[in-house]
């Protein structure tokens, strides 16, 4: 009706005729918009996971940091790589490779906060960034994540385990770059421990 009153208003349209030219202009407006909503999620998502990628993590990194600056908080960086996935991907073929990967998005979804930033940042690495003002709460979040994995490793009938290094914003480093090196540092420090022991 108010497409009609317009359209007879402004353009000199038969009120009482059929609004031809209004349905095909909410019908590309409704084509456009999802046109759009398609291009921004494939320019931050990623497409198997449907978590944020890296383009999106080098956009978002200076607001976050602005942020926790504000607010005196802290950045924890989360890095996670996949141990043995080209074991899995080679034996058990990449479909359940795939599958794999999508259920390790899914328990690191469950175990973030709201606020927390979580991306595929490569093949079988991932990544979180989460403010918070208690650096004590690492080792719980690490726990819960790695349990949940042993809970889909019965599932998948195969070994799903993760390694994860951190760092901490400002305290460790000052650049996304430097927090990744350091969290990669300490995740491989991690692994060395783990085939010691």
């Amino acid at each position: 009706m108010a497409i009609r009153i317009y359209g007879n208003l402004y353009y000199n349209y038969p009120s009482l005729q059929f609004p031809l030219f209004g349905i095909f202009v909410v019908f590309a407006s409704w084509l456009l918009g999802t046109q759009y909503d398609k291009l921004k999620f494939l320019s931050e998502k990623d497409s198997l996971t449907t978590l944020y990628n890296r383009r999106f993590i080098l956009d978002t990194f200076p607001k976050l940091v602005a942020s926790v600056d504000r607010n005196q908080k802290k950045l924890i960086l989360y890095f996670i790589d996949v141990d043995n996935f080209k074991i899995i991907n080679d034996t058990c073929g990449h479909k359940i490779g795939d599958q794999v990967l999508h259920r390790i998005a899914n328990v690191l979804m469950l175990h973030s906060e709201k606020k927390d930033k979580i991306a595929r940042w490569a093949g079988d690495e991932f990544l979180i960034l989460s403010t918070c003002s208690d650096t004590r709460q690492k080792e719980m979040r690490i726990s819960r994540i790695q349990d949940e994995l042993k809970a889909a490793s019965q599932e998948f009938k195969l070994e799903i385990s993760v390694s994860i290094g951190t760092a901490v914003y400002p305290d460790e480093a000052q650049t996304l770059d430097d927090l990744l090196h350091a969290a990669d540092q300490d995740m491989y420090s991690l692994k060395s421990d783990r085939k010691l022991s």
